[in-house]
């Protein structure tokens, strides 16, 4: 196998998973087209070259990779005031590795009202800031 970043590496590999997914194929047929195209039978077992190779044959079969949006990005569109809370919340959500969902998810259970962040004043940002922090100190005590 050649020295490829390691990021990189799992980026193609979730890329291959992702369209033998997309293009609904069974694990024999992907398989299959894994020797036809590399001579491997496992995608870990392909080297850059044949990342390419794959991915390139899945493009030529329709597949087209779907952008990921970022979750976080009305941020930067919120009025000033909220920004600092907002990105407060994003940081912590991030270090425990939940996304906006769970935020939102925590702030309904507290409030009983279901609410986007967007959509939360200065207030309730606060109060959502102290209790994700909360259960992110928790979280890291129990390890």
């Amino acid at each position: 196998m050649t020295h490829y970043p390691t990021d990189q590496r799992r980026r193609d590999l979730a890329a291959i998973h992702a369209a033998k997914r997309d293009l609904i194929m069974s694990d024999e047929a992907y398989r299959d087209i894994l020797w036809s195209v590399a001579r491997v039978r496992s995608a870990g077992d392909l080297d850059q070259a044949g990342r390419s190779k794959m991915l390139d044959h899945f493009r030529a079969c329709g597949w087209k990779p779907v952008a990921r949006v970022n979750e976080w990005a009305f941020i930067d569109k919120a009025a000033a005031d909220r920004q600092p809370l907002l990105r407060k919340i994003c940081a912590v959500c991030r270090s425990m590795k939940v996304g906006k969902a769970y935020a939102e998810g925590a702030a309904r259970r507290q409030t009983g009202v279901e609410r986007k962040l967007e959509m939360m004043d200065q207030g309730q940002l606060w109060i959502l800031a102290g209790i994700l922090d909360r259960t992110r100190q928790h979280k890291e005590n129990a390890k």
